[in-house]
């Protein structure tokens, strides 16, 4: 990097600052479990597509501007010499540092030069994808790219993308893709930047090499290239905790903490006498000494049973304490139907007087279901529902049993602030149904505030 653009960059740091501030002042309050949420659910289809062996997709459709603001937060990005030394060494990490400055596990892994330059590039047929660098653990792996080419902006979208090993396999965790159009340009020759975020399921280990693939414009690009284990080989601390704790009747306890230079893992068991269905909690953070938070987008697993949560690192801040808090428990009643007629739209029987059928369209593939969920408060629409389960039945008046068809995922679309009605859609097969038909329920909303606070470290 020349002289003057790293001067040009110093001098941006006060108005990154206050463009902070604005963005903080402006998120307070806002709720960012509705991400977490939509990220979580992304992550749990990840892990049943590593047992199904083939992927699967959830489409979330977010029509509130606040929740896209989580996508746009910015953060304070110091500029010290081991951050000029490695945009230095990686030409194109300029274009990258919007998009990660609002995980605060990336930003202090490049303020400690933890990243691996790649500069790896294919073209084909006049399309050009370069691996720029990538940032890895044991557990997760960040791959920067670009991409360039005919018609090319930065409202352009990567229709697809593909993650495998060095043997041609598919990388078993949850990915997700942190690409969202922000700009305004519609000029051709803009070079597109990205990033794929690879989160490992438990026992799978990061292979030795990559071959990742974007499809961008119809033509798929494919980049190869090695992951030094090296880098990170004895990077974590361990904490055996067995520490037990309650939130409005259920009973939980925290197995272990896992903490490496990109995230914390924190494992956490419902108890099987728990009357009611533990579905996530509430404003969960991991707080240390200097109240620093490090928020969690996620895990693996079903807190009903056991499910590890994914939270920002502490890693390189190597805090003297760490606690667990959260501000209360999502919750609802165990063995609760959803009863429908859809030849009349009628709704018979909910777990909720707030949900209900909402419309039925006959298609080419089945019968589309949208269930509604309304008036909803600010607490309760900051969280995603499982409101059946993935790929569950269901069964009608007869007795019969249908399957509940898989749209690559469940669709919804929700208002964070509640605002407006949240909806779920389902297909279900045509058939020659015995009306009413019933579903059984796996989530719906319902919250308890209690406040909760364990010592992690």
């Amino acid at each position: 990097m020349s002289a003057e653009m790293e001067t040009e960059l110093e001098q941006s740091v006060p108005g990154m600052r206050n463009d902070r501030e604005r963005v903080d002042r402006a998120m307070e309050g806002l709720p960012e479990a509705a991400l977490d949420a939509a990220i979580r659910r992304g992550l749990e289809q990840g892990l049943k597509r590593a047992r199904r062996g083939r992927r699967n997709r959830l489409s979330l459709l977010i029509s509130v501007s606040a929740l896209c603001m989580i996508l746009l937060l910015t953060a304070f990005v110091r500029v010290s010499p081991a951050f000029a030394a490695v945009v230095r060494d990686i030409p194109g990490l300029s274009g990258f540092v919007k998009l990660i400055e609002g995980d605060k596990s990336l930003l202090a892994a490049l303020d400690n030069e933890f990243i691996q330059p790649v500069n790896v590039s294919v073209e084909k047929n006049g399309y050009k994808l370069t691996v720029d660098g990538i940032i890895a653990d044991e557990g997760r792996l960040v791959i920067l790219y670009s991409v360039e080419g005919p018609g090319v902006t930065d409202q352009s979208e990567i229709d697809n993308y593909r993650l495998l090993d060095e043997n041609g396999m598919e990388v078993m965790g949850g990915i997700s893709s942190s690409h969202f159009p922000i700009g305004d340009s519609e000029n051709a020759g803009t070079i597109l930047h990205d990033y794929i975020d690879a989160v490992m399921v438990e026992n799978e280990k990061l292979p030795q090499r990559i071959r990742f693939s974007v499809k961008l414009e119809g033509e798929w690009l494919e980049a190869e290239f090695p992951v030094d284990h090296d880098r990170f080989k004895g990077k974590r601390e361990v904490f055996h905790l067995d520490k037990p704790f309650e939130i409005a009747g259920q009973r939980f306890t925290i197995k272990d903490a896992v903490i490496t230079p990109l995230q914390v893992k924190l494992t956490v068991v419902s108890d099987p006498a728990n009357v009611k269905r533990s579905n996530s909690f509430i404003n969960m953070a991991l707080v240390d000494e200097k109240g620093r938070r490090y928020t969690s987008k996620g895990g693996f697993g079903e807190l009903d049973a056991e499910m590890t949560f994914h939270f920002q690192s502490s890693y390189f801040e190597q805090p003297k304490e760490l606690t667990l808090v959260a501000e209360g428990l999502y919750l609802s009643e165990r063995y609760k139907t959803f009863v429908i007629n859809t030849e009349t739209g009628e709704t018979i029987a909910a777990p909720d007087q707030r949900i209900a059928l909402d419309s039925i369209e006959q298609t080419a593939d089945g019968i589309d279901l949208r269930i509604g969920m309304s008036n909803l408060d600010k607490t309760d629409a900051m969280l995603g529902y499982t409101f059946f389960e993935h790929k569950g039945t269901f069964k009608d008046a007869g007795g019969k049993t249908y399957p509940i068809l898989d749209r690559s995922g469940v669709q919804i679309e929700w208002s964070a602030s509640g605002a407006t009605p949240a909806y779920y859609y389902y297909r279900i097969p045509k058939a020659e149904y015995k009306q009413p038909l019933t579903f059984d329920v796996k989530q719906y909303p319902g919250y308890v505030l209690e406040p909760v606070s364990i010592k992690i470290k």
